[in-house]
């Protein structure tokens, strides 16, 4: 066992979850932070906060310290590897979420694959008008017209507000340029085709 683990014992009689997670939660933190920076990630501090329970959960629910050897890794490197290993299969589910949504993908139940748990928009991006389409769509799985009926607005006003804030979402993140002029024909080359 490392001195860590050992002394965690020596100080609580025996290791426990709780003991680790009050004396080693500013490390697990920083683990996730620095590994954050480094990959230039960008989090909100409430992601890191999930991320820090997504860890608390694995280390518990696959009963990680029972199988820690202090032979194979220092405790420092095993917790940075389960931190860094936990970060990235957020990171990934968050990815494939924006990448459904996004793509204009129709809208998945929890039952179908998308996980409706990482659903968040990120603050600041869209009107709130926009942030109630986009989550009634995609987090409640209702079509135009259902949100147009809960909204009493038409259909097309629906379907306008979703196209716009798809747009500043994929601004937001990096995902496509705005469409300028240039990408169709001018008006005035229309004219002449005709």
């Amino acid at each position: 066992m490392s001195s860590t683990i050992m002394e965690i014992k020596k100080r609580y009689d025996e290791i426990s979850y709780e003991s680790l997670f009050k004396e080693h939660s500013r490390l697990i933190y920083k683990l996730i932070i620095n590994f954050v920076k480094s990959r230039n990630i960008n989090l909100h501090s409430s992601e890191i906060d999930d991320i820090y329970q997504e860890i608390a959960l694995k280390i518990f629910k696959n009963d990680y310290i029972s199988r820690y050897n202090a032979e194979k890794s220092s405790f420092i490197t095993w917790l940075n590897i389960i931190c860094r290993t936990t970060a990235i299969d957020y990171y990934r589910k968050k990815l494939r979420w924006m990448e459904a949504v996004l793509t204009d993908a129709h809208p998945h139940n929890s039952e179908g694959g998308l996980d409706t748990t990482l659903f968040s928009l990120p603050a600041g991006v869209l009107t709130d008008r926009q942030a109630e389409v986009v989550t009634l769509y995609f987090k409640e799985g209702l079509i135009a017209c259902e949100i147009a009926r809960k909204l009493g607005i038409t259909s097309r006003t629906v379907r306008s507000i979703k196209s716009q804030a798809l747009n500043r979402l994929r601004i937001h993140y990096g995902a496509s340029a705005p469409l300028t002029e240039t990408d169709g024909p001018r008006l005035s080359e229309r004219r002449k085709a005709s």
